[in-house]
């Protein structure tokens, strides 16, 4: 996303508090909303910019946050004749938590965008083709992929994005994906997703 979108989004947004979830830049997450909470947050969405932010609690009683989350705009959204919805909400950016303007009957809250860091050199190319042929290990254990992943793997330059669109579709543990949501530097972001996949494949 470009300077110019970041200055474009919203300051504040209602909050979806999910375990488990994690929604990265571009990747796709579909969601099934029936909580009365999440019934009034999609209506004050729908209403406004049809942004929102997913993001995974600490504890079970959701009490406390992970301070970094995604944010995602609504792509498509169909109600049912129940009340409940079913929605494809698509990652925009990374977003810091600043503070609250609600937490009933939903969150919303101030947010800092957050853009990631450092330089693109031949290194983090060099690991790049290695992430690659990790991707392929992944096929090679018979494990399905999403369909137009490798296309789209195979079309995007930009590391960031790259790394992105892997943790998304491949990263299993909950928390190490929230551990990439949260790493702005992209090398380490990198080192840490190859770490993941290579256990993963273990």
């Amino acid at each position: 996303m470009s300077r110019q979108n970041f200055q474009d989004l919203p300051k504040t947004v209602p909050v979806m508090v999910l375990p488990g979830a994690t929604l990265f830049p571009n990747a796709l997450l579909p969601l099934f909303i029936f909580e009365p909470r999440y019934r009034s947050m999609l209506e004050e969405a729908l209403g406004t910019n049809r942004i929102l932010a997913v993001a995974m609690p600490r504890d079970e009683e959701e009490s406390e946050l992970h301070p970094i989350a995604g944010i995602g705009l609504l792509r498509a959204c169909i109600r049912n004749d129940d009340g409940t919805s079913n929605l494809i909400l698509q990652g925009v950016g990374r977003v810091r938590f600043s503070g609250w303007e609600q937490l009933e009957p939903f969150r919303m809250a101030r947010i800092d965008h957050l853009e990631t860091i450092g330089e693109e050199d031949e290194t983090l190319v060099m690991q790049v083709t290695r992430l690659h042929a990790l991707c392929a290990r992944f096929k090679e254990q018979g494990i399905e992929l999403p369909e137009q992943f490798e296309a789209y793997l195979g079309q995007i330059s930009n590391i960031g994005a790259i790394t992105d669109l892997v943790a998304s579709t491949l990263v299993a543990d909950s928390s190490v994906r929230q551990q990439l949501l949260e790493e702005l530097e992209i090398s380490k972001r990198l080192s840490l997703l190859l770490a993941a996949l290579t256990k993963q494949l273990a």
